[in-house]
């Protein structure tokens, strides 16, 4: 078997050898980036050019991840050129093709999200910012829906949600806001997706010609393509139908903003030539008793595609049962949160606090909780963006320098430690810049790791490898000890200590110039001097201010499940399930309420470890019921609407019958002894 194939398991491998078209329905936490990656991999080993194939993701960051991957798997002389986001490799094609491209400006620019924004209040004649961001909203899904007549708007859940006269007032407008572009000579985001589709739609030869570059079309999170994107994915592929598609139905919980979850449904039907889907099932992130509740919540989607996730070792304990807590209001729903991370602290491996999430489906469901967390002096981070706003270099340099100081050694020839608190240093350290490390080889360290009670770093030294995976490894480790022994033998202070971290890593290199990287990382030197020394640095002080929101800061992640899409932590707590709230009250209305459902799925799948559920009976102005998503749990936590929740809010377990005996024992004994 193939190097690159040989850790996958069979489905994985399936869907990294099976000829396109194909749909992989890829559970969550299946591994299904490895498995696209080792496709790649695949293809340009069996002979194919890497230029001929054309990956397309939903975000920079998982582009650029994917870029990072493959240059590290196959060097970046075979690293495709082609990956980027729908907008990216479009914008980039449109570039090098412009002449073939009627209607296209000469020379075209591509407006940012405020520039066009203000050419659209220009040409709607206001000047209101809120009325104008709802407009903005109602033009996008328009340009995506392909809406090429304003008298016949297409159904969809995503437009249900704007009052008739919104959408009667984007549809006027639309047809000014081309014109005011196209006197500008620019392009909008959505016109990056739209323009190519008109073109190749009026002008077939175009279509084929560019149809035919591509030997394979891999398009990641395929449950997230909008109109616009599902039938430019089509026109490329041409006759030959070579569409790779990974996504999972499960998770589409972006119809709001024009996403279309029949795309991926519908998979069959578009390419027929394609075989059955091909099923990542195996799920290597949740216990098996919150894998459960995800298929039995999975299991009321009469639509979804079937599928059924199972864990990677199952003969593992099944994990903790999922609790559920009534709070009487929302102030006792951010205590019931404080105490749920006060118990978690409490444990033996104790968590860090990044690793604790609370999730909501509103934002207003936070306030309280983010309140009461900060009284109780917990560190919190209200994540309101995906992207870090400082740049992987710069989070890269940091990380090498955490990972330096996490270092501990006695004598020249002594025993060697490392701390656990820097475990997700080494992990940024072992994947930028990219040296070979790839997600299997670096899951099996930190299977090794955890059963040692080692860290990462640690752990290396009797982990099982080829020698090529230990010297990848251990260089480092060399590099993280040049780091060490040059701030120690120098004296540095932080900042001078951050500057060897990146000289040593070979990131400066990256540093260097002006824009906005050079500010970044200016601005992280500056932060690091303010620490004082490099301990206080290393230890969190002053890493807020070093990136601003960054999944460096050890602080309990407070987000909604929209932006946890993708992500995963060891504990979680979803806050907020009441009806009205999660499914949102408009949801039946606007037919959403499958995608509420989806949400709740894709909070559940999310946690690794435990699961916390709570809702509150008095929210703002309204009687609060359970969510009946509750009541589509199995086991005990299950309760139609409506029912009294099988655990009250209080922190402690129920007592026992015993237990009891002995508080009313102790409620009666006198100060001075037991009474008779």
């Amino acid at each position: 078997m193939p190097l690159h194939l040989e850790r996958l398991n069979p489905a994985q491998r399936a869907a990294a050898t099976t000829p396109a078209p194909l749909l992989v329905l890829a559970g969550a936490g299946s591994g299904k980036t490895e498995t696209l990656i080792r496709r790649v991999a695949d293809l340009i080993l069996c002979g194919e050019a890497p230029e001929r194939l054309l990956c397309i993701t939903f975000t920079a960051r998982a582009a650029g991840e994917m870029r990072d991957r493959l240059a590290a798997l196959l060097g970046p002389a075979r690293t495709p050129r082609w990956v980027g986001t729908f907008h990216a490799v479009m914008a980039r094609l449109m570039i090098e093709d412009a002449a073939s491209i009627a209607g296209l400006p000469r020379g075209f620019a591509i407006l940012g999200q405020r520039d066009a924004r203000a050419l659209l209040m220009g040409a709607a004649g206001i000047t209101d910012s809120k009325e104008a961001g709802q407009l903005a909203e109602a033009v996008s899904l328009l340009k995506n829906g392909l809406v090429t007549e304003p008298r016949k708007l297409p159904r969809s859940s995503a437009l249900a949600r704007f009052e008739p006269e919104v959408l009667a007032r984007a549809a006027t407008v639309l047809p000014a806001y081309r014109a005011a572009l196209e006197a500008r000579q620019a392009l909008d985001f959505d016109d990056l997706i739209a323009l190519p589709v008109a073109a190749m739609r009026a002008d077939p030869g175009l279509a084929k010609r560019w149809s035919a570059r591509w030997a394979e079309i891999l398009v990641d999170e395929y449950q997230d393509t909008n109109h616009a994107q599902h039938a430019l994915v089509r026109l490329l592929a041409g006759k030959a139908e070579r569409v790779f598609a990974v996504g999972d139905d499960l998770q589409a919980i972006y119809g709001w903003r024009g996403a279309d979850v029949s795309h991926i449904r519908r998979f069959g039907k578009d390419y027929p030539t394609a075989p059955p889907p091909v099923k990542l099932e195996t799920n290597y992130r949740s216990t098996a008793t919150i894998l459960r509740a995800a298929n039995a919540v999975a299991a009321q989607d009469p639509e979804a595609l079937p599928k059924t996730l199972r864990p990677a070792e199952p003969k593992a304990p099944p994990g903790q049962s999922i609790t559920v807590r009534e709070a009487a209001t929302p102030e006792d729903e951010g205590r019931e949160v404080v105490a749920w991370l006060r118990a978690l602290k409490g444990r033996q491996p104790e968590p860090r606090w990044r690793e604790c999430a609370v999730l909501v489906r509103a934002g207003f469901v936070a306030d309280p909780i983010l309140a009461a967390l900060r009284q109780a002096a917990i560190p919190v981070r209200l994540v309101t963006e995906r992207e870090p706003e400082a740049p992987r270099e710069v989070l890269g340099a940091i990380a090498w320098l955490r990972l330096a100081m996490s270092r501990s050694a006695a004598g020249r020839r002594g025993t060697e430690a490392w701390d656990t608190g820097a475990d997700d240093a080494f992990r940024r350290a072992c994947a930028y810049p990219p040296r070979g490390i790839g997600a299997v080889l670096f899951g099996r360290l930190r299977e090794h790791a955890a059963e040692r009670s080692l860290a990462l770093a640690g752990a290396v030294p009797s982990l099982p490898a080829s020698p090529d995976e230990r010297r990848a490894l251990e260089a480092v480790l060399g590099i993280a000890r040049e780091i060490a022994d040059g701030v120690a033998r120098r004296a540095l202070g932080p900042a001078d200590a951050l500057q060897l971290a990146a000289e040593a890593s070979e990131i400066a290199e990256r540093l260097e110039g002006g824009g906005k990287l050079g500010a970044a990382w200016g601005k992280a030197l500056q932060a690091a001097e303010k620490a004082g020394s490099v301990a206080a640095f290393c230890e969190g002080a002053a890493l807020t201010d070093a990136v601003d929101g960054s999944e460096e800061a050890d602080a309990v992640p407070v987000m909604t499940l929209h932006q946890a899409k993708g992500l995963e932590f060891d504990h979680v707590l979803l806050a907020g399930l009441e009806e009205g709230v999660w499914p949102h009250w408009s949801a039946e209305q606007n037919g959403a309420l499958a995608e509420e459902r989806r949400l709740f799925y894709v909070g559940l799948t999310r946690a690794r470890h435990s699961l916390q559920l709570t809702w509150v009976r008095h929210r703002r102005e309204w009687e609060g019921k359970p969510s009946r998503f509750m009541g589509e749990l199995p086991g005990p936590q299950a309760r139609p609407v409506g029912a009294k929740p099988t655990v009250p809010s209080r922190a402690s377990p129920i007592p026992t019958g015993t237990e009891k005996d002995r508080l009313v024992s102790k409620f009666l004994a006198p100060k001075g002894g037991s009474r008779r």
